[in-house]
Formats: C-alpha cells, sequence, structure tokens
C-alpha cells in the first residue's frame, strides 16, 4: 500500500513535471521516500525486559521437581560498534540436584548452578540454547501461561518466586 502511494505520488509529480522545476520534484519525490520509510514500523520494539517480561520468573520442571529454574530477559549486549541487536537476551540459572535422581530436594551450592542463554523472537517466542547442557542448540519456547517446549514439556511459572531453591549466598538471585 505504501509503495502504491510513493509510485502515485512519484507519477503524478512527473506528469506536472513541466509546471515544477525539478528541484520541487526532487523534493517531493525524497518528501515522500521519508514517509515510507518513517511510517515502516519497528516490529522489535516494544519487546519486553525485566519484569515487564511474561518470561521473567522462576518455574517448576515437572523433569526436575523442586530444583532452581530462573529464567531473566535482559537487553542485548552493546556490540563494538555500539549498536545492539533488536532481540533481548533470555538467561536461564538452574540446578539439577545431586546424583541420578532428576529431583532437588537440596540447596545447591553456587557451583552447583549452571546457565544458559536464548534470545527473545517475540514477547511469547524465543529460542534458548541448551548446547551447554547437552541439548539442542536452538530450541524453540513460546510462552503459554508457563514455558512450553516442543516436546510438551512446560515450566509452569510460580508466583512469589523459590527462594528455598538458591543457594543460601546467592543475593543476586533474589526475587523479592
Amino acid at each position: 500500500m505504501k509503495t502504491t502511494s510513493l509510485l502515485f505520488v512519484l507519477a503524478t509529480s512527473a506528469n506536472a513535471f513541466s509546471a515544477m522545476d525539478r528541484r520541487q520534484w526532487f523534493g517531493q519525490a525524497a518528501g515522500a521516500a521519508a514517509i515510507l520509510v518513517a511510517g515502516a514500523p519497528d516490529a522489535q520494539a516494544a519487546l519486553k525486559t525485566g519484569a515487564s517480561s511474561v518470561f521473567t520468573g522462576d518455574y517448576e520442571d515437572p523433569n526436575h521437581p523442586g530444583c532452581l529454574r530462573q529464567v531473566k530477559v535482559v537487553g542485548a549486549p552493546q556490540r563494538a560498534d555500539g549498536s545492539r541487536s533488536a532481540y533481548p537476551v533470555l538467561e536461564v540459572t538452574g540446578y539439577d540436584g545431586k546424583g541420578e535422581a532428576a529431583m532437588c530436594s537440596d540447596r545447591p551450592t553456587r557451583g552447583d548452578l549452571w546457565k544458559i542463554q536464548g534470545k527473545l523472537l517475540s514477547n511469547s517466542d524465543a529460542v534458548i540454547d541448551f548446547s551447554p547442557k547437552g541439548g539442542p542448540a536452538s530450541l524453540k519456547a513460546s510462552y503459554d501461561g508457563g514455558i512450553v517446549f516442543p516436546d510438551g514439556n512446560k515450566w509452569t511459572k510460580i508466583a512469589g518466586g523459590t527462594n528455598d531453591r538458591r543457594p543460601e549466598d546467592m543475593s543476586t538471585l533474589k526475587s523479592n
């Protein structure tokens, strides 16, 4: 639609070229192009970070009951040229318990924690890199009342956080 409008303005201007000088015609063409470019919405501008992102919070993972699963959404890091990616970073901190059991009954130490990252694609979709844990490098995740993975696993958000699942000396992980 915008391209059609720009072509109409240019065609109309070209027909009236004899009634105006060249500077006026190029001025109108440049103005129409500026409107076209300025009118294009930035789809990533509205991606939410911090507490305003639905992904941010503490979760219960049914594959690792009682274990720490904390997700934070932070702005993308600054590149060497001063720019930033349009996609915020999703940081996941977790603990899988000790031994063969997939559940946690103890509190982890700092050294027990693992951290992985991903990126937000939209306010309800992300891609997470589980390769440091032996999983896929680009696992899709969607938010639907919790974080849902393609295999059907759903991490359920825990209101109020899970302070009892964090190392006792980790004040930076507190959700209060």
